[in-house]
Parts: structure tokens; C-alpha cells; sequence
């Protein structure tokens, strides 16, 4: 009997802390879905979200300042453009699949893979692939929010039968 009151104890005791780490997870979820509709349109709004101190680490490296520059020069086409691919439409599609948030407290970290696919004519979608990032984002949370501090990209190689 003293066991079973020591477990349901426990269980009354830990729910908030449960409850809570889920709104945390789905805030994180939401500020993920945020950011890529930001990006796709080159919106600097997307700083908010940025700590001062951010840093992207891949294939290239950029601060804060970095990103938003790129995003400034990229507004008058209003959507993310791959400069390098000749001829390309002005308009892929990015989105954020396998999202998986972990939350420690007032740190966090998100990993996800962030698909790039074009989109040349909005009446018949195209949805060959660009190309896909293993993305991992680190958030710390003050008072006034959550803030992504760092971001690492790596890309996905595709897997062949050869692989």
C-alpha cells in the first residue's frame, strides 16, 4: 500500500512538469514552422527569433548580421533564390520534416531535416528536390522567450542501392 501511495504521488506530482515540457515543445514547433514560412520569403522579421549572439555553422558559416544581410539583398525577389542554378524559378518551397524537439530546462534542442523543393509554376507543382539539410537547432529561453542560439547544417547525402 505504501508503495502504491508513494507512485501515485509521483505521478501527481511530476504532471505540471509534463504539461509544461509539451507547451514548451509545442512553442518550439510553432517559432520551427515560423521561421521556415520567414525564410521562404526573405523576411527580416525572422531576426526576432535570433539571438544576438547566433551563429549557423555547415558548409559555410554566417552570424546574425550575415544572415540578415542575405535576407535584405533576397527581398526584392520576395522568395528564397538558389543564385547558382541558371534559369531557376524564383520560388521553392521549404519545409521542415522529422521535427524533433528536446527540452532540458531553459535550453532546447530541435532536429529536423529541412527539405528544399521547387516550385516553377504554382498551377502544376513541381516537387523535385533541390536538395534536403540534417538541420539541428539549439534555443535557451529568458524572460522574454525563446532564442535560437546556434544552428548546425549538414547535408543529406541520398542513399542508392549501391550505398
Amino acid at each position: 500500500m505504501r508503495i502504491l501511495l508513494v507512485v501515485v504521488s509521483g505521478v501527481l506530482f511530476s504532471a505540471p512538469s509534463v504539461r509544461a515540457q509539451t507547451n514548451d515543445e509545442e512553442e518550439l514547433a510553432r517559432i520551427e514552422g515560423q521561421t521556415s514560412r520567414l525564410e521562404q520569403r526573405n523576411d527580416t522579421a525572422l531576426a526576432k527569433y535570433l539571438a544576438d549572439d547566433w551563429v549557423c555553422v555547415g558548409a559555410r558559416s554566417l552570424t546574425k548580421g550575415q544572415f540578415i544581410q542575405n535576407l535584405q539583398k533576397n527581398q526584392s525577389v520576395r522568395t528564397f533564390r538558389f543564385s547558382w542554378q541558371e534559369g531557376a524559378p524564383d520560388a521553392p518551397t521549404i519545409e521542415k520534416k522529422h521535427v524533433q524537439v528536446r527540452v532540458f530546462g531553459d535550453t532546447a534542442v530541435v532536429t529536423y531535416i529541412k527539405k528544399y523543393r521547387q516550385t516553377p509554376d504554382t498551377s502544376k507543382p513541381d516537387t523535385s528536390k533541390f536538395f534536403d539539410e540534417d538541420d539541428t537547432d539549439v534555443f535557451t529561453r529568458d524572460a522574454s522567450g525563446w532564442h535560437l542560439r546556434f544552428t548546425k547544417i549538414v547535408s543529406v547525402q541520398t542513399q542508392s542501392a549501391s550505398n
